[in-house]
């Protein structure tokens, strides 16, 4: 396939299947791993793929209706600002779901998302994720600098919810355990699914944290709750 793709290694723990849409991203994440291979140009702007509706169109005639889900998206963001006037992940969302395939969003954009909730609503192969990873807005200030708010994040979820979409957060990369913790306490009832993994690429931060305990304490947190929950080798394997 050429715009699917099967993930490699760790990334394979959030999906079977993904499909990046626009190269580069904008949201400028401090913990973003992207900046290691691509440097400053990845948070520069966000173009789409070359002749991506064209290619997704191809790839979607080889998969059928019992393939991975497919993950929207590994790299950037599929609802950054550009998304507003390109359209380009409503359009990949129609083509999916016409097509009989499973998929799964995962965004920091926030409310830009609910415009399309219509594509999802009602369609039981489609899951609607967000990142969250702190209840301090000033800590996402300074971490995901250009990345909707906790709040709007919250409300987006809480709105995918209300409409009987299946929703999921990640909490990657935790970075601050206590509002990890917190985060799972206050939006639980809103949440089908979590996905949790800590820091990577930062020694100090790691260094400094527990992750054992913080492991032992969030899980107890998803089991007293009836959470549906996935820990990620980089907790577990400790």
């Amino acid at each position: 396939m050429d715009i699917i793709y099967e993930p490699k290694g760790k990334a394979k723990e959030y999906a079977g299947l993904a499909c990046d849409i626009y190269n580069g991203c904008t949201h400028g994440c401090v913990y973003c791993y992207a900046k290691y291979y691509t440097k400053d140009v990845f948070y520069q702007t966000a173009s789409p793929r070359k002749n991506f509706i064209a290619r997704l169109k191809q790839d979607v005639k080889l998969l059928n209706e019992d393939c991975p889900e497919i993950l929207l998206s590994f790299h950037g963001d599929v609802y950054q600002p550009a998304e507003e006037s390109l359209k380009l992940t409503r359009s990949a969302l129609e083509i999916l779901r016409n097509a009989g395939l499973p998929f799964t969003v995962l965004t920091k954009g926030g409310t830009r998302a609910i415009r399309d909730f219509d594509i999802l609503k009602g369609y039981e192969k489609a899951r609607f994720g967000t990142t969250l990873i702190f209840t301090e807005q000033a800590d996402a200030d300074y971490w995901e600098p250009q990345a909707a708010s906790v709040e709007n994040r919250i409300q987006t979820i809480m709105a995918a919810h209300s409409r009987g979409i299946p929703t999921w957060v990640s909490i990657e990369p935790v970075i601050d355990p206590v509002q990890a913790i917190q985060l799972v306490k206050a939006i639980h009832p809103f949440v089908d699914h979590w996905k949790v993994g800590k820091i990577n690429y930062h020694k100090e931060i790691e260094n400094a944290v527990d992750w054992v305990r913080f492991r032992q304490e969030i899980s107890e947190l998803f089991e007293k709750n009836g959470a549906d929950y996935y820990l990620k080798k980089s907790l577990t394997d400790l």
